[in-house]
């Protein structure tokens, strides 16, 4: 019984383009902070499909039952109802949502996701019950997670949003944010085989590069220059004056990749060409690190003798 279906959708392609790095910037103010989470533990009102209602102050999903506990004589009282029983939710603070919208774009992306976190500890339980939209507005809050560089954090999130995704762009952008956890994380073991699935069913020409940075970077640590080579390139090759994400990546795995090929030559120009595109070495990775060291060395030699 899909009765949770009918809360307005949020836009997901409006968080996607809305969701650029992190800066620094001043987080919520204690007072701040500690009126809107009094705010977002007001009671959720629950709408029973008799038209009843019933309002609760913690709700448990388990399986095909929801336990609704709600204040009673100075105790509490625990109702359990099965899932088709229940009509509708009404959370409150739903208004924060575009509030963190419009924090990020003010470029106070501290409080941003500061509020994402207190708004998702307030529904994480409550997930199971509400249409993907709530879970899709949730995947912003992963992406500003991975950017505050916690990637621990944000597997733990994806864990919870995925079995609620539905939509298919969605999907892409929590797969996503899986990979990238993983290879933050250096688990490489798990991160192969998700970064061989998305290069598998994905064109080199989006606007992402993450599979084939990630699995370029793979074939470097295996000293399978030729294949990391030859991954890199592809969205390199595709490349249009569009922000492609994790290009920067592709041209360090290779640039890394020429040079253990000893193709320094090549290198070189593929490093200027990086530059013209004013992209930066990525020093994050620390795999590449001793490749970038080779590329300096190889730079001074060029510059000290000019063809």
């Amino acid at each position: 019984m899909n009765v949770f279906r009918r809360t307005r959708a949020c836009s997901y392609a409006t968080l996607l383009a809305v969701a650029p790095l992190i800066a620094a910037a001043a987080g919520l103010e204690p007072e701040e902070r500690s009126r809107i989470y009094q705010e977002l533990q007001a009671p959720v009102q629950i709408t029973l499909a008799n038209r009843g209602t019933i309002t609760g102050h913690s709700i448990q999903v388990s399986g095909e039952q929801i336990k609704v506990g709600t204040s009673k004589g100075g105790g509490e009282a625990i109702f359990t109802f099965k899932l088709d029983e229940i009509d509708s939710l009404k959370i409150p603070g739903e208004s924060y949502k575009a509030l963190v919208i419009d924090w990020q774009q003010a470029g106070e992306f501290d409080k941003a996701l500061e509020l994402c976190e207190l708004l998702y500890q307030q529904r994480v339980n409550m997930l199971p019950l509400l249409p993907p939209s709530e879970s899709h507005f949730f995947i912003y809050y992963v992406e500003l997670v991975l950017q505050s560089n916690k990637p621990a954090r944000a597997l733990g999130i994806t864990s919870k949003l995925r079995p609620q995704i539905e939509n298919s762009a969605a999907l892409a952008a929590i797969d996503d944010a899986i990979l990238k956890s993983y290879h933050q994380l250096e688990l490489h073991s798990e991160a192969r085989p998700l970064a061989e699935q998305w290069v598998a069913s994905r064109a080199p020409y989006g606007s992402s590069a993450l599979g084939y940075y990630v699995l370029g970077a793979a074939k470097l640590r295996d000293e399978d220059y030729t294949q990391a080579l030859e991954l890199a390139l592809q969205p390199i090759v595709f490349a249009s004056p569009l922000p492609t994400e994790n290009l920067a990546e592709c041209y360090a795995v290779a640039i890394s990749a020429a040079l253990g090929l000893r193709e320094a030559d090549y290198a070189v120009t593929l490093f200027h060409e990086m530059q013209q595109h004013r992209l930066n070495w990525p020093n994050h990775d620390r795999s590449l690190k001793p490749f970038h060291q080779k590329l300096l060395k190889q730079l001074k030699l060029t510059r000290a003798n000019p063809q």
